[in-house]
């Protein structure tokens, strides 16, 4: 029976950030595309992306599906376990691994996701049967004043749907389809969270307190990275091994970060800090920790 880790989330799963020197020096210190084709980035962030690194340098006998997607919510995050058409789910086992996205993320199909019509030869996503795009979701985010395209979008969610029982809610109804989609195809399921930091709370705290108990309790909490850690977030975590801000105001991080002129060792510097290669690593051994304390994997030699 073949074994896989599949990793869901957004940016910070597909592995943005996780770029070899030379392609800094390529970009001039900074890397980051945005509304024009990214292809020829995605072998470096998908080598370096913490799911292809856990079967890499820790669960050597399975193999990763990367289906992260940046920009993402964790609505699409977990809609995305219906692309993995590599996965005969019927005959295989693993992991999958949900990297919280942000809560205020907001996910609807983009207008045209279907892959253009042949002689058109699309990329390989490497996870689907390229019936599809990559960049399959539209997201909207609850504040204005960006004053492009998606304006009238954004304010009109801000303004009409947004609130902390809207998101929290949101959120818990996608770990729980991952969760049960999951269960549903004798796969383990782990959740950790990437960056949110909802008023200096725990996720679970913030969830709890602005969501119904009967959702609330039906996750099952044992299989969260951040419940028996000392640090919320891996943002706050790899904001402290840098070591370049005051610890006590590591919230700060998103302007902090992008001020640099290039990458430090763990965080990049570009547009909302993403992991670098050792960044990654990091994260990929913490979850490696996770995964075998629960029993999950047998420890690989």
């Amino acid at each position: 029976m073949k074994k896989y880790i599949i990793g869901i989330g957004c940016s910070w799963t597909q592995g943005e950030g996780g770029y070899p020197e030379e392609v800094w020096k390529e970009h001039g210190g900074r890397v980051q595309v945005r509304c024009k084709p990214d292809y020829y980035l995605r072998h470096h962030e998908h080598e370096h992306s913490w799911v292809n690194v856990l079967c890499r340098d820790h669960f050597t006998d399975h193999t990763p599906i990367n289906l992260g997607v940046r920009g993402i919510g964790n609505k699409a995050a977990a809609n995305q376990l219906f692309f993995a058409d590599k996965v005969d789910f019927n005959s295989s086992t693993g992991i999958i691994v949900m990297m919280l996205s942000g809560f205020e993320r907001l996910d609807f199909w983009a207008r045209e996701p279907l892959m253009p019509i042949p002689p058109y030869e699309p990329p390989d996503d490497m996870y689907s049967n390229l019936e599809y795009i990559h960049y399959k979701w539209r997201t909207a985010w609850p504040f204005a004043g960006h004053g492009d395209a998606e304006e009238p979008l954004w304010a009109v969610y801000g303004k009409m749907l947004h609130s902390d029982q809207f998101v929290a809610n949101n959120a818990i109804m996608s770990i729980l389809q991952a969760q049960t989609f999951a269960k549903a195809h004798n796969f383990k399921f782990v959740f950790a969270n990437a960056f949110n930091d909802p008023y200096g709370w725990s996720v679970k705290t913030f969830l709890q307190k602005y969501s119904g108990n009967t959702l609330f309790h039906k996750i099952d909490w044992s299989n969260y990275l951040h419940e028996n850690k000392d640090y919320r977030s891996f943002v706050q975590k790899l904001v402290y091994m840098d070591d370049l801000m005051p610890k006590e105001h590591w919230g700060g991080w998103y302007n902090f970060y992008k001020k640099r002129d290039w990458p430090a060792k763990y965080l990049t510097n570009c547009d909302g800090a993403h992991p670098t290669i050792e960044g990654y690593k990091f994260i990929a051994s913490e979850l490696a920790d996770f995964i075998n304390s629960q029993g999950y994997v047998k420890n690989q030699s």
